[in-house]
């Protein structure tokens, strides 16, 4: 596999930066009245909202400018994570772009109604960007990551139930939506926001990731592949090729994983980026010299000496005793 790049890893980093950003604007309270206590005022969460949608925008120019092959996931056959990519920088622009005082009287006719909508687009933004991180696998990789990511979204969420201020002589305690700040849309903000957790509660399930590499539109042509077998000799071939031992298949892989049979859960873009991705999302300490995680679409699409994807019969019989984890 090919060397980190600076474009592609700075793309990665500004994306990175634009999630953090995100999560911390919908945990931190605005005070927006003057003299109010809060050391996170109106004017520091609005700069913050345009740094981050910055941020947002230039991780997107970044990698499709660094990668050729990256302009395959802005297309309709790109897979689902990266619908859930876009609506989150959708989200971002209507958090941010409508806040500003004039717009937002022209569209919202009182306070609570604007801070209902912007909430509840918060909570969509928590949940579409843990569909796309998590399912990436970038930053967060294996199943003790992607929980931990999980929970966090889940604290940010719960953090938006954001309950009344008490005034002196404290009346008695409110109970239940009633309680919260947002007026008569608290019911509303609260079924959102259960509605969210229990979204991410589903993305935990087993096979959620998988389904979520799966393209809502067929690709109507392969995309080159290169994939060196002779840099895999530490991989057992049924690790990929387990038509030779299951004899569930025949011909290439990709007519099998395309052939719509039932007891096939995922198609050939989830199932072989799974296979590719589960090992070289890893520790680059972890491979041998030369080699390591991918660091673009590139890496394995697009190169001068790529040939049409087709997943044929490897080149030799797979041998006993041979690891299964990827050593490249």
């Amino acid at each position: 596999m090919a060397s980190p790049t600076l474009p592609w890893e700075l793309a990665q980093a500004l994306g990175l930066g634009a999630v953090g950003g995100s999560l911390i604007l919908c945990m931190l309270a605005v005070r927006p009245r003057a003299g109010a206590s809060g050391v996170f005022s109106l004017r520091s969460h609005q700069l913050l909202g345009w740094l981050v949608l910055a941020a947002a925008l230039a991780h997107v120019a970044g990698l499709l400018g660094a990668d050729r092959t990256v302009v395959e996931h802005v297309k309709p056959a790109a897979p689902r994570y990266e619908y859930a990519g876009a609506l989150a920088l959708l989200l971002l622009l209507f958090l941010t772009a409508p806040a500003g005082a004039a717009l937002r009287s022209r569209l919202w006719r009182t306070h609570r109604g604007f801070q209902a909508a912007h909430v509840a687009a918060a909570c969509l933004l928590v949940v579409a960007l843990a569909v796309h991180v998590v399912t990436t696998g970038r930053y967060v990789h294996g199943g003790a990551q992607a929980a931990a990511y999980l929970l966090l979204s889940a604290v940010v969420l719960l953090a938006l139930l954001r309950p009344r201020a008490q005034r002196r002589p404290a009346p008695a305690p409110a109970h239940g939506p009633g309680g919260l700040v947002y007026g008569r849309y608290s019911r509303l903000i609260v079924a959102v926001v259960a509605v969210s957790l229990g979204a991410l509660l589903a993305m935990a399930q087993g096979g959620a990731t998988l389904a979520l590499r799966e393209p809502f539109v067929a690709r109507s042509a392969r995309l080159a592949l290169d994939f060196p077998h002779d840099r895999h000799r530490a991989v057992s071939c049924v690790t990929c090729h387990h038509d030779y031992i299951d004899r569930s298949g025949q011909g290439s892989c990709v007519s099998c994983h395309r052939s719509g049979r039932a007891d096939l859960k995922a198609g050939p873009e989830a199932r072989f980026h799974d296979f590719c991705l589960g090992c070289h999302r890893g520790d680059a300490a972890a491979y041998p010299r030369g080699l390591g995680p991918v660091t673009g679409c590139d890496t394995c699409h697009g190169t001068a000496r790529a040939a049409p994807l087709s997943f044929g019969a490897p080149p030799s019989p797979p041998r006993r005793g041979v690891s299964r984890r990827a050593g490249a």
